[in-house]
């Protein structure tokens, strides 16, 4: 059967609508896909900001270990001292009599 101008007129309408609808649905598609990209991206720019965060508290805690670690030291070694001092001034002192 051979189709009329108007029926094939109505046939490409038809068409061109569907692929407009198409192309509207792509480009929707594209603007979520780029909204969860920059989402993503900031998330990733946070998730490194708090990484450095933890980085530079552990740090602080380490140095603030070392600093409570050396003065440990410094006491033991000072009580040590201590009753190295007292032994000898003991020593001395009953050894005198």
């Amino acid at each position: 059967m051979a189709r009329t101008q108007s029926d094939q007129i109505r046939e490409l309408q038809l068409e061109v609508r569907a692929l407009q609808e198409r192309d509207e649905y792509r480009d929707r598609e594209l603007t979520r896909f780029i909204d969860d990209m920059s989402e993503t991206k900031r998330e990733l720019a946070a998730s490194r900001q708090d990484n450095a965060v933890l980085r530079q508290l552990v740090q602080d805690h380490i140095a603030q270990y070392q600093e409570w670690d050396r003065r440990r030291w410094a006491l033991i070694l000072a009580l040590v001292g201590t009753v190295f001092t007292l032994a000898s001034g003991l020593i001395v002192t009953l050894a005198k009599k």
